[in-house]
């Protein structure tokens, strides 16, 4: 960790769930709980941003007993407060024409397609998926719903779609998938064995923007923290980005200042103690 200290007084903290947040077990360290609730009894907004869905972002939110806006599906939408009834203040769904391409692939390379609609995961229902959705509802939480054909939903745009597939496959679909979509559409490599496709505007840096235009907060004032690719345009936004210690080499070089502790052990806290109770 470095020995700079932000400018400005932190008003806003943005924080990533999986691998910053949240420890492998998918909980939040008993210290970070103390150091956010001394955060936000002090007045700074806590920002939950993650690649997942609303659903599966509220246990979080409970474990934090304060009132979080949530960033979900990686910056496709923005929820207010619970207190305001989760009201959507942003959406930024891929496009259904994009959607059609996809599943019109996966179906042929047999590949698991989650498509999120309205904060449930629609899936396709036969027994050569079925381990792959029960994968993801393992490790998320999520809600699903199992239908016969996806071709009924394929004239709405989604949240996001996601493809499950073995790691294996992952890297050399991204890259076809890339090359063919372009600008037209984000493609994310997330978990090994996911691999994400998100409207072009759907970024956690465009998010936390309108959530600071929406709070009337500068960007000086906030502080985000993350550990993976998909943070990296969060980090940007931010006026004092921190990278956890166990954070990848892109969330690193965004970041100004890197903590001493791992997601393991209470690195969201050690930030919070020092730039925010402390600074």
């Amino acid at each position: 960790m470095n020995d700079e200290i932000p400018t400005t007084k932190i008003r806003l903290i943005a924080l990533d769930l999986d691998g910053t947040l949240l420890r492998s077990d998918r909980t939040v360290g008993a210290r970070s709980i103390a150091a956010l609730r001394a955060a936000h009894a002090l007045g700074v907004e806590i920002v939950l941003a993650s690649g997942r869905m609303t659903a599966a972002m509220e246990r979080t939110a409970e474990a934090l007993e304060f009132d979080p806006i949530i960033v979900s599906y990686n910056g496709a939408a923005v929820r207010a407060k619970k207190s305001s009834g989760r009201e959507l203040l942003l959406h930024r769904p891929l496009s259904a024409a994009i959607a059609r391409e996809l599943y019109l692939f996966a179906r042929e390379e047999r590949l698991q397609v989650n498509y999120y609609l309205d904060d449930v995961i629609v899936v396709e229902d036969a027994p050569h998926l079925r381990p792959w959705v029960e994968m993801y509802r393992e490790r998320t939480g999520s809600p699903f719903r199992c239908v016969e054909s996806l071709e009924p939903f394929l004239h709405r745009d989604p949240t996001k779609l996601l493809l499950v597939m073995e790691p294996g496959k992952r890297e050399k679909i991204a890259l076809h998938w890339g090359a063919r979509l372009q600008e037209r559409a984000i493609v994310l490599r997330t978990d090994p064995e996911y691999l994400e496709f998100l409207d072009p505007a759907a970024t956690k840096g465009l998010a936390l923007e309108f959530v600071a235009q929406h709070l009337n907060i500068e960007r000086a004032a906030i502080m985000a923290l993350g550990d993976g690719e998909n943070d990296v345009p969060m980090l940007r936004y931010a006026g004092w980005p921190v990278a956890v210690a166990n954070a990848g080499s892109a969330a690193r070089a965004a970041a100004r200042a890197v903590t001493l502790n791992d997601h393991e052990h209470d690195a969201v806290a050690e930030a919070v103690e020092r730039w925010v109770l402390n600074g």
